[in-house]
């Protein structure tokens, strides 16, 4: 297994694109957990933070299209450079004027963000230049283990990097690791653009739009294509709303500083994440039914759920840390144990010449359909306190549950049969 990455990681220009990857991931994991807990601390209101995924959100609907489109049209290595630069700057001057207005802090959140739209497409399109084809597999399963190791890693130690360094000394060391991920991508191969920028960027935006409502028509008409899509869209929306009330589950719930809510809650997040996919693809491989390994894992979802509003609260401070622990890993691994059965079908039901406008504004829509609940849900955080929200995000998994139990055989079969006729 490790012999399959010896030839990439001998490969300097991927150990360039990587580096810088692990360096931005750390680094915005890092940076959204010291926002979101300063935004926390000093209004501690769940709508603040709410807004907050909002603003993150607003350029990818906005300038996504956009900046994807223009990745093809300009120098990769450039485009990664610019982007990697202005970040540092960013968060460099972020860690000098921070004090004077605590709202500078969802400036600092919507340049990142609109500088990411850039920079995602330009790192994901550079991989196939710096690496041959055979190890593409392994070139993109390492990027992916990256993502969600960094995630554990920056979540996991902002609160001890804050707590010893200080919020104004870790921002400059996020500033410094960026300003490393730009040195990094220096040393990248010239990639220059083939397209032309005015007649192609225009085709291409076109393009874009209609591939939106090609996709959602054909989502539309086919109930076994809508139902995991739908499921995953929900998946989507729950892991938004969990992730802005995350320092209001650690004050609440779990009672615990903001500073250790990233171990305690976001670590085990990752640890679940990571044995929920191995444990879904192990049963799929047994021969079990994806609809089975859905309906199994909802169940584990709903409890979940249930067992933090209900019975948590009952224990004292040790022991709800322990057993909250243990029910963040198995909520994760549930909802990631969900997720690979329905997009492995929503893959199958999907014809080839379709799956690529289907998958590919899968991320476009969730972005768009996820401002209102996660405004919503910041709402009801406010008013009526954490318990409810995850009373109702539980309600949802048991509803999907009952739905697929009664009608998920019969919705296929239906299906099948028109494909048929």
């Amino acid at each position: 297994m490790i012999s399959d990455y010896k030839p990439l990681l001998a490969n300097a220009r991927f150990r360039y694109i990587w580096a810088s990857q692990i360096l931005s991931q750390v680094t915005i994991n890092i940076t959204n957990f010291l926002l979101l807990t300063r935004l926390f601390e000093d209004t501690g209101s769940a709508i603040a933070t709410s807004f907050l995924w909002v603003v993150y959100a607003l350029p990818a609907i906005f300038i996504g299209p956009f900046a994807a489109a223009s990745v093809d049209m300009v120098s990769k290595r450039k485009m990664l450079m610019v982007t990697n630069l202005l970040q540092a700057l960013t968060i460099f001057a972020y860690a000098f004027l921070h004090r004077t207005s605590m709202f500078l802090l969802y400036g600092v959140a919507l340049t990142y963000s609109f500088l990411n739209q850039f920079y995602v497409p330009a790192e994901s399109s550079t991989i196939p230049v710096v690496v041959p084809k055979n190890r593409l597999p392994q070139a993109n399963s390492l990027f992916f283990l990256t993502q969600q190791s960094s995630l554990i890693l920056g979540f996991g130690f902002a609160g001890i990097l804050r707590q010893f360094l200080g919020f104004d000394s870790t921002l400059l060391l996020c500033a410094f690791f960026l300003f490393v991920a730009f040195v990094s991508v220096t040393f990248l191969p010239q990639m220059r653009p083939e397209q032309v920028i005015p007649k192609k960027f225009e085709e291409a935006i076109a393009t874009f739009f209609e591939r939106i409502v090609e996709g959602y028509v054909f989502i539309r008409d086919h109930k076994r294509v809508l139902a995991p899509f739908g499921l995953l869209l929900g998946i989507q929306i729950a892991v938004a709303i969990t992730t802005v009330n995350v320092p209001l589950m650690a004050k609440d719930l779990f009672n615990i500083p903001l500073n250790s809510a990233g171990v305690i809650i976001v670590v085990p997040t990752g640890i679940g994440a990571i044995l929920g996919a191995l444990i879904s693809s192990n049963l799929l491989k047994k021969g079990w039914r994806k609809k089975r390994v859905i309906d199994t894992f909802l169940t584990f979802t709903s409890f979940c759920g249930f067992a933090l509003v209900f019975i948590l609260p009952q224990l004292n401070q040790s022991i709800r840390i322990f057993a909250g622990v243990l029910v963040i890993i198995l909520a994760a691994m549930s909802l990631v144990g969900t997720i690979i059965p329905a997009q492995t079908y929503l893959q199958e039901a999907t014809p080839g010449g379709l799956r690529g406008r289907v998958f590919g504004n899968f991320w476009f829509l969730a972005t768009i359909a996820t401002i209102f609940p996660v405004i919503l849900s910041g709402t009801l955080a406010e008013l009526f306190g954490i318990k409810l929200l995850l009373l109702i995000l539980s309600g949802f998994a048991l509803a999907g549950l009952i739905y697929s139990k009664r009608k998920g055989d019969a919705l296929i079969q239906n299906e099948l049969q028109n494909e048929k006729i």
